[in-house]
């Protein structure tokens, strides 16, 4: 019996799963819904490599009790929005530990089983959340055959194992799907005029702000301040060529000075006091905040227009809404709501930004 790495259960939701999740009546009012047929045979063959199968829902109708009858699952649990505790009551009562379950879900509620999971799957159309807990992505939507491209990923063709968490095997389509999240991304910044002509601007700016003895700011929370601080470390020491220094300042480096502001004052402006000590006219910010909702952020950037300063944007697909626009002068908006793919968008950007700065100022 050829077992696939240390994966003894596979256990998935219903809708959105199995199903597209959508609500479809008939004309009596009954709910009408299908199962795909390659997820049922995939069933059979998961059993046939010793792998058992369980359903949990947090729905309890007459289509969940269809898909008890027809895919006989050996766990069945519906009505249960406590997903985790019912994998956790599995695991006890048949001796399978946690580790050794994959678990395939696409909505909000099962996130916490996602979690606790060997392997957390989800399909291609899972929500957002989803996606940032689990191990896999899939390329099936729900109710397009989900659980057979599990059985793919588990098996290939010639039954042979393709996944083992203690041999990494686990980071193959991992790696795999992000590199082609992040291409995507690429793609779009590459055929987005908008972006590219953004990007002329920022350099610009900045360099505008040099040759007249200005300076550089950035700030950011998190990930975002070490490319703060990443960037600055760019312009003053060099990207590529000999140069004289630039003068950039990362405004998350002094701690005594943050936590005094947070402590003294408030959060929120932490930035925005360095700025009012330290920034002149003609002196650019650059703000980077991968949802554009940052308070110390948005409060950096009405102080930076208080002072007749320049304000950069680097953020993620937000709208045209956002009280920060109102302060900026160039936004640098990647195309994704992706926080990991966001910043990789955003030093590839600033080290562009650097580059093409620092060739225009070489000289001077």
């Amino acid at each position: 019996m050829i077992k696939s790495g240390n994966i003894q259960a596979v256990i998935t939701d219903i809708d959105g799963v199995l199903t597209d999740g959508k609500l479809l009546l008939n004309e009596g009012g009954e709910t009408k819904k299908s199962l795909c047929f390659k997820d049922l045979d995939a069933v059979s063959e998961l059993r046939a490599n010793g792998i058992k199968f369980g359903v949990i829902s947090g729905e309890s109708d007459r289509f969940t009790e269809m898909v008890n009858l027809k895919m006989k699952p050996d766990f069945y649990f519906v009505g249960r929005k406590d997903k985790r505790q019912v994998l956790e009551k599995i695991s006890e009562k048949e001796g399978i530990p946690l580790s050794a379950i994959c678990y395939i879900g696409d909505g909000k509620y099962d996130i916490p089983a996602l979690e606790r999971v060997g392997l957390a799957v989800c399909p291609n159309d899972a929500v957002e959340e989803v996606k940032q807990v689990s191990d896999i992505i899939l390329k099936r939507k729900g109710g397009e055959g989900c659980l057979a491209e599990v059985y793919t990923l588990l098996f290939n063709a010639h039954g042979q194992e393709t996944f083992n968490r203690e041999k990494g095997y686990a980071a193959a389509p991992v790696f795999v799907k992000r590199v082609e999240e992040h291409r995507d991304v690429i793609n779009g910044i590459l055929e987005d005029i908008t972006y590219n002509s953004c990007v002329e601007k920022a350099v610009n700016l900045i360099i505008d702000s040099y040759k007249n003895k200005g300076g550089l700011f950035l700030c950011g929370n998190g990930g975002s301040a070490a490319d703060a601080q990443h960037l600055a470390a760019e312009m003053v020491g060099r990207f590529y060529l000999e140069r004289k220094a630039l003068s950039a300042e990362a405004l998350t480096v002094n701690t005594s000075v943050l936590t005094s502001l947070a402590n003294d004052y408030d959060y929120g402006m932490i930035f925005a006091r360095q700025l009012e000590a330290r920034a002149v006219r003609g002196d650019v910010l650059i703000g980077i905040t991968t949802s554009g909702t940052s308070e110390n952020v948005l409060q950096a950037f009405q102080k930076a227009k208080d002072i007749q300063m320049k304000t950069i944007l680097m953020t993620g697909r937000i709208s045209e809404f956002e009280p920060v626009l109102k302060y900026t002068d160039c936004l640098l908006a990647a195309p994704s709501n992706n926080t990991p793919r966001i910043q990789e968008i955003h030093i590839l950007t600033g080290h562009i930004i650097c580059e093409i700065v620092e060739q225009e100022l070489a000289n001077i």
